[in-house]
């Protein structure tokens, strides 16, 4: 998060400053992460005027030159009641901000959820020509969380609603194939279309492997020579990392594999206190990483542990899977087996795959790992290449170019793009 020298009321919101005819996108997203910023200046850079509303913006001021950035309601996420009362307040900014602004394309991210149920009614009487950009399927996440009832009233309503700004959406896009077809169960069974599935992505020039003799995480660590299996990201109650202290336990007389719980969250403290309790001396738990240390904590490990909860099969993807793959290692899926991490890991031969809470069978894939050399190459190697084949920054950020180009006929921009 920075500050924004140029922060903006929406009443005070003015036509963007660039030639007549030049491509306008506005995206609307309450948590513009990392990502977000690389899709704008990506868009910025092919001649596009970019305009953003949000509550925080995760670049620093000059990466998002000569993007209009607006401030809106940031998102609080501590209590359901003060995240709706956020997630309804900046749909009332966005609202405003697109009706001020209906002349440019709009960009809705599902980030607040309830701002795109409003997208079909502003195009009914604004005109407004809009894209979706699902990272997050609701109500499907509510229901499968016991927030709303499944299958009750507000989840029908909620999902006919979701139909609705589908349906008048000039794209919907989605970032894994078993979410689209998540997407398309919203729909009535007459009714088809199209579902683009542009994954998310990891910068495979930043991150990569690095020779172990030659890394400095590994050796401020002691871990040369070591079989490093790690877990880089949240520890929250939807992650199973109590399974990889487990696996850590059961293997805790095999002195060459060493366990590396990298992040922070909710459960942090609980896991530091059952490290401590239990002697885990092969287990090393460590906050999140800076910026400029992740390409090398990533790659110390041989195989990374990527987890996904049941209830968010078929409605997510751990974007951190793609990080594990680009940094060379094998990836261990801890994942329901009918999942798109698992159809991932299991079909690109580059890992293996585990039931979510079973400490047993996850040491068993470790050992494996270990033990056969040749698996273990196969899979890092694998890993890499699907890495720089399917999830490369530049790849992936070229397909949603050329997606937002089609649906919204900027043929010049393309030609521009393409010389």
């Amino acid at each position: 998060m920075f500050s924004i020298d140029q922060q903006m009321t929406c009443s005070a919101l003015r036509g963007l400053p660039r030639a007549v005819g030049a491509p306008r996108i506005f995206m609307l997203n309450q948590v513009a992460g990392p990502l977000a910023v690389e899709l704008v200046t990506y868009l910025r850079d092919r001649g596009v005027a970019c305009r953003v509303l949000a509550g925080e913006f995760g670049g620093g001021p000059g990466q998002l030159a000569g993007v209009v950035l607006h401030q809106g309601r940031r998102l609080v996420k501590s209590g359901m009641v003060r995240r709706l009362w956020t997630w309804g307040l900046f749909t009332l900014q966005g609202i405003w901000a697109v009706i001020q602004h209906r002349r440019e394309d709009v960009l809705v991210v599902t980030n607040p959820p309830t701002l795109l149920l409003a997208m079909p009614w502003l195009k009914r009487l604004f005109g407004v020509r809009y894209a979706l950009l699902e990272y997050d399927i609701y109500p499907d996440i509510m229901e499968r969380m016991g927030v709303v009832r499944s299958g009750g009233w507000i989840a029908r309503m909620w999902r006919r609603f979701s139909r609705e700004a589908m349906v008048n959406a000039r794209a919907v896009i989605t970032i894994s194939p078993d979410m689209a077809d998540t997407l398309r169960s919203h729909l009535r069974p007459d009714e088809e279309i199209a579902i683009d599935v542009v994954p998310t992505w990891v910068d495979t020039d930043a991150i990569g492997p690095v020779e172990r003799r030659e890394n400095p995480f590994v050796r401020e660590h002691g871990l040369l020579g070591k079989f490093v299996v790690m877990y880089s990201g949240s520890f929250g109650a939807t992650h199973d990392v109590a399974s990889l202290v487990e696996a850590a336990g059961l293997m805790m007389d095999e002195p060459d594999v060493h366990f590396m719980l990298i992040g922070g969250g909710t459960c942090q403290a609980e896991l530091a206190e059952q490290i401590a309790s239990r002697g885990l001396k092969n287990l090393t738990l460590l906050p999140f990483q800076p910026r400029e240390v992740l390409p090398y904590s990533l790659a110390a490990a041989d195989c990374q542990m990527v987890t996904l909860d049941e209830a968010y099969a078929g409605i997510s993807i751990p974007s951190k899977t793609y990080f594990a793959m680009a940094a060379g290692c094998a990836v261990l899926a801890v994942s329901p087996p009918r999942s798109g991490l698992t159809t991932l890991v299991t079909e690109g031969h580059c890992g293996l795959h585990v039931p979510p809470r079973r400490p047993a069978e996850l040491a068993a894939a470790i050992r494996r790992l270990r033990d056969d050399a040749a698996l273990l190459t196969q899979c890092k190697e694998r890993a890499r290449r699907l890495a720089e084949e399917r999830f490369s920054r530049q790849r992936n950020l070229q397909e949603f170019f050329a997606v937002l180009a089609k649906s919204f006929g900027w043929d010049h921009a393309v030609a521009d793009n393409r010389t």
